[in-house]
Order: C-alpha cells, then structure tokens, then sequence
C-alpha cells in the first residue's frame, strides 16, 4: 500500500490550480479565490473555485469538492490509489510502496504491468528482431522509426515467444489470459493470442498500455486484417480512445479535437503537425468517449472516412449533439478517402484547412440525405422526410425539436406541419425497430453463452467472429492464432451489431383533387377551392406542399387546355421553359406537344403525349377552365402562364429563405446570392399577384 508519507508528498508537490487549469480557464474574483465553469456538469456561470492557499476547490452548482485527489479522481474516474499514482507520475516522484504490494501488486495493476511488458517485447522485435516483416509493413505505409518508437509499435511473431517470454517475467497463465495477451489451448496449453502482426498498444490516459490492435501481414493465414484486443477489466473500446494520451495537452491548447477512424490515420494526421488527434477503436463515436472529450473541450471535430461507413458513423453521433454545450463539427473527405490518403496526397497544411472549414454535424448529415434522394419528386423528399426524422429520433425529448423540425421542412421545401404530423408514426416505428433488435440481441447473448457452455465441456470453441476450427483440424487458426496453436474456450465472443438500415419503399405521388387561386390560401375575392386535406396518415401521401398541390392542379389545368389548342400556346414556348414543375410528367407531356407541327389534329397530339408518358390520358383530363371561365381562351392561357409563373417563384422564394435560415455552412457570397434572388422573386411575386387578381372569377364559378 502507499505510506502517508508517500501521499503528503505528491499532495505537496501537486498545484492544484495547475492542475485544474489544464481543463478550466480560471479568474480571479476576491482577493483570493479562482473562479471557473464547473467541469463535472454543464454551466454558463461560473460556480467553480478554487482556493489556492489551501489547495481545496468546491463547485456550488453540484456539490463536488476536496482537494487534488479528489479532483483528478472525479475528472479521470481513477480509485484513491490510482489518483495518487497519476499524480505521482506527473510531479516526476516514484513511490516506495512495499515489498507485498510489489511482489503481487492489485489485479488491475499487475494487468497493466502485463501489457507493458508485452508492449515492450513487441516493439524489440519490431526494431531490432530478425524477422523484417514488420518493418517492411511500417516502411510502406510511411511510418519512420521516429513514428514507431513514439507509437511503441510492435511485431507479434506468435508460436508461444510471448507466452515465454511474460513466464521468464514471473507473470502467471491466467494473468495472461486476463490481460487478453494469450489463451488456452484445446489440450490446456497456453498459446499467443497475436501472430504474423504488426502490434499498435492501445494506452489509457496516463500513457501506460492496456490492450492491442494487430494489423495481419499474411492475410491468408488469417480471417481477420485486424485484429483487437477483446474487453478485460482495464481496456473498454468504447471508453478508451487511441493517442488520447498524447493529444490531451494539444487539445486543450487548440481548445478543438479532432476525431478518426484507425490507428495509422491518427498517426499521419500527428506526423502532419495535427496533434490534437484521437481515434475511436473500431466503434462509432460513444458517449464514454464524448464525456471524457468535453472535459478537455467542447468543440470535437470528427473527422470520416470519404466512404458509406464514414457517413453512417456521422449519422450515429447526431444523438450527442446536445451534450454539455457541445460543437459537435465534422469534415469528410473527397474519393473516399481515408485521413492517411489524404494527408500523404495532399499534406497537413491542406488538412488543416478543411478542419478549419468543417461544418455543423446536423448540417452534413441533413444535406447528405438531400444527396440521396431526389428531392425534387415528392417520393424522393418523402424518402428524405422518413429518413430525416430517424436520424433525429434520439432528439425526441428534446426542447429544441421544432426547431429541428424546421430545419427539416426548410431543405425539403415542406411545411413544418407536414414534418410535426409525421414524425411520430417515424419514431414509433424506430422503437419498434429497436425493441426488435434488443429481442435479438439477448438471443445472441444466450447462444453465445450456451456455445461458450459448450467449449467448456471440452465441445469446441468458437472465434471472435464466428470463426471455428476446420473439422478434424486440431491447429485450424481462431481469430489471428498461429496455424500450430489449438483453439481453446478462452478466445472470447465478438460482437454482433443489430441491423438496422432501414428499407424504404419509394413513395407515390398525392395528387390533391383540387385548386385554388394564386393567393395564399384564398380566391381573388376571399372565396376559393379549399387545398384538399392530407389522404390518411401514410408519409407517402403527405409530401406536397400547399404551394405545390395548388401549383399541381394548375399544370393539370394547363395540360387540357395545351392539348386543346397547341397553337395558341407555340408563342409562349420561352415562359414555359421558366417554370419549376411539380410533376416532371406533366413537363414532359407539355413538351412533346409543343414539339409537334403548327396545325397538328388534337389526335395526333394526344398520340404524341401518349407516347411519352402512359398516363396522359388521365393528366390531360383533368382540367375545367375550358368549361368553366367566361374569358376568351387567350385570356385564360395568360392566366394561367402567370400562375404557374407565381407558384415557381413563391416555392423558390421559399427555398432561399429556408437555407438563409438553417443553413450555417453557407459562405457570405452564397447568402447575398440568395438574399438578391428572394427580393428579386418578392418583386416579380407581386407584380404576377396584381396581373392575376381580376381574372380569378372563373375559379368560383
């Protein structure tokens, strides 16, 4: 144990305003007190001290204080021991703690000291072992021997040299297997776990190694590329980030850091002169790793791969977006590209920029879903809508949710009613879809276990990854372990994510069977067609905007009287082109009328919309203003050219206005091109509304 004399030393030699200012921006207030934003739980208003001539500190807003023990037991989630140990450490003093404690030290001590040690035996044979492989790999991908010795990278020959080699150390078998560095063979022998590897030690915050990834140099010995340390009691993947031990005081001098996936991608991005660089270990970004960053920063750049899995990742971490005041940023790379492509095409200096250049988390993953769907149809936005609102499903509770809403409605150019009304049939059925997957789950875990039950009893052994021994095969490899080693019960289970990609279906067009005048939800003279009412709750029919079920109906109204009296509508052909449709075939039918022949028959004209859309029939009989309007055909046509006129510029208008408002990654050029084009569109909106104000009548009829 420690002496008294031990822990009075490292309190004395500790500062505990150095020590908390490495996290908290401290100011005076008094004549003696510190004061600073608690970092335990979120605050505008600093109810944070310290006082420095008792090297105490209190937090009026939680509760928290003591002195500087408690403080780096509270902020690193450490024991007492271990406070006084990563303290020790940092003020340079070696502790003189007896004999018994050094000979068997605690479990997760002497777990540690196993994995340093393996550490070390991996990185001699890295740089200095007869077999070059390993720094034949490094040399390829760039990595110098100053990298190597940095990262302590290493090489795992396997065929039972670790094993050896932690015996002649005095480590024991079972503290091997509990450090997850060797297992049990079928016939009870210890065997490595690590072979034909090149070894990256995964540190915890103090820089002392607790688990491994190992990158396969022969991969058809394997079925694993990489290969990662499983869960024991000192390494946690979704706890612990790679180079956080190193990154910690540039993170906090940058006051941002920057998140990857991959280990050589955290390293190049450092080689670059990116320092405040941090990797997750094979797991989307967790909450453990957003709580252990926000106490440094609250600014976190993440950082994807160009690829699918890199914008799934991005869509995962919207659930933090409100955690503890966070800037949840992040930058994707073009082609695919992961940071070590980018940065040896392109260097750190361009790096730099496009971190400089991120943009809000919700805005990427909000435009990426714009990417994916069309939509300018209402079944692309449909999908779009449905496709929003799950990946907002985790914001439920939120305060802010119509906003969030609103962000929506204003990319896909819907009403934030619209958005409101469907969002709890979506997140229903994301419960359900979860609940389905936790059900599955716990039927994993129970086969698992009954297989793990199974190898027990001497039936066989399961790898990591569903990989199992050949039949008959008394040295098949099980997850990375040399071809001589025998499998053995002790490789543990991996993990088995839940699927949960959603299926859509495309979503058909609602055509409102109504239409109403220019204005706004009203007729020239305060009557008017009402806009018919939403068709039940299915998405797919809820996905035109009041603005584009008018503007529907009236293409409908232009289509009849077009095949009607083509003639009439040839000199109008240059307006036409102007007009933003609703339903690209009804363009498509206007078109492959006006491209007939002066005085073509209306047979033929209908035989030549036919041709090109398979529903005209139905699309051109819809209209009634022939039949119903008391003005001369020319007067209608006028109309309904300046309708269609001010439906495209009242939707357009719109637009620009809900990305000037939601929008944040817009430049300064981007908006003022935007804001002109909305004036401009508000003056030609009110000069349209003035031409069609009288010739309304016929509507009411």
């Amino acid at each position: 144990m420690i002496s008294d004399e031990d822990k009075n030393k490292v309190r004395d030699a500790t500062d505990l305003v150095a020590l908390v200012q490495e996290t908290v921006e401290l100011k005076p207030r008094g004549n003696t007190d510190l004061w600073g934003c608690c970092p335990f739980h979120g605050e505008k208003t600093p109810s944070f001290h310290v006082i420095p001539a008792t090297q105490v500190w209190h937090c009026f807003g939680c509760g928290e204080g003591g002195d500087a023990f408690t403080y780096v037991m509270k902020r690193e989630g450490l024991s007492f021991p271990e406070s006084i140990r990563y303290l020790a450490d940092r003020a340079g003093i070696e502790l003189e703690e007896d004999r018994s404690f050094k000979r068997s030290g605690t479990k997760r001590n002497r777990l540690i000291e196993v994995c340093e040690e393996t550490s070390e035996f991996y990185h001699t044979l890295l740089m200095r072992g007869k077999d070059a492989r390993g720094r034949e790999y490094c040399k390829g991908r760039e990595l110098d021997a100053d990298t190597c010795r940095k990262y302590r990278l290493g090489f795992a020959p396997g065929h039972g040299m670790l094993v050896r080699h932690l015996g002649s150390k005095g480590f024991t078998p079972q503290e091997m297997i509990d450090a997850n560095v060797a297992f049990r063979s079928r016939n009870g022998g210890l065997v490595d776990r690590f072979f034909d590897r090149v070894m990256f030690p995964i540190m915890d915050e103090q820089g002392r190694c607790i688990a491994f990834g190992g990158r396969a140099l022969d991969k058809e010995k394997t079925n694993a590329k990489y290969l990662n340390s499983s869960e024991t009691p000192i390494f946690h993947k979704g706890k612990n980030l790679y180079g956080f031990n190193w990154a910690k005081d540039h993170i906090v001098a940058r006051n941002e850091v920057i998140v990857v996936e991959g280990y050589i991608s955290a390293m190049s991005c450092w080689k670059a002169g990116i320092e405040n660089i941090v990797a997750v270990l094979g797991t989307a970004l967790t909450e453990a790793h957003v709580k252990t960053l926000t106490r440094f920063t609250k600014k976190i750049i993440y950082m994807f791969d160009g690829d699918a899995a890199g914008q799934k990742a991005a869509r995962r971490a919207i659930q933090f977006i409100e955690k503890d005041d966070i800037d949840l940023r992040c930058v994707i790379l073009p082609d695919g590209q992961d940071p070590d492509d980018f940065v040896r095409a392109n260097g750190g200096d361009k790096l730099r920029e496009l971190l400089d250049n991120s943009i809000p988390l919700m805005d990427f993953v909000f435009g990426k879903l714009e990417e994916e769907s069309d939509i300018s149809t209402p079944g692309g936005r449909a999908k779009a809508m449905k496709s929003a609102l799950e990946l907002i499903y985790p914001l439920r509770a939120s305060y802010m949710i119509d906003g969030y809403y609103m962000q929506i409605a204003d990319r896909l150019g819907l009403d934030v009613e619209m958005i409101r009304s469907n969002a709890g049939k979506v997140f229903r059925e994301v419960q359900q879809r979860e609940e389905t997957n936790r059900r599955r789950e716990q039927e994993r875990e129970r086969a698992q276990a009954e297989r793990e039950r199974v190898a027990a009893d001497g039936g066989g052994v399961r790898g990591t990854r569903g990989e199992r021994p050949s039949p008959g095969a008394s040295h098949a490899p099980v997850r990375g372990v040399q071809p001589s080693a025998p499998a053995g019960p002790a490789v543990p289970a991996g993990d088995y994510p839940p699927y949960d990609e959603p299926f859509y279906d495309e979503v058909p067009y609602d055509y409102a069977p109504s239409f109403d005048v220019p204005h706004e939800g009203r007729g020239a003279g305060g009557e008017g067609f009402a806009p018919a009412a939403s068709a039940g709750d299915d998405l797919g029919l809820a996905v035109l905007t009041d603005l584009e079920r008018r503007q529907l109906m009236c293409e409908r109204e232009l289509l009849t009287m077009l095949t009607t009296y083509p003639d009439s509508f040839r000199p109008f052909a240059e307006r036409i082109t102007e007009v933003e449709w609703v339903d690209a075939r009804n363009e498509t039918i206007a078109w492959a009328v006006l491209a007939t022949p002066e005085g073509t028959g209306a047979a033929e004209v209908m035989a030549a919309a036919r041709a090109v859309c398979p529903e005209a029939a139905e699309l051109v009989s819809a209209g009634m203003i022939s039949s119903t309007s008391k003005h001369p055909t020319e007067t209608n046509i006028g109309f309904l050219l300046d309708t269609l006129e001010l439906y495209t510029a009242r939707r357009r208008m719109k637009a620009a206005q809900g990305r000037l408002r939601s929008d944040s990654s817009l430049g300064s050029d981007e908006r003022r091109a935007l804001a002109i084009q909305a004036t401009q569109d508000a003056a030609r909106i009110r000069e349209l509304e003035r031409a069609v104000e009288g010739i309304a009548d016929p509507f009411r009829q």
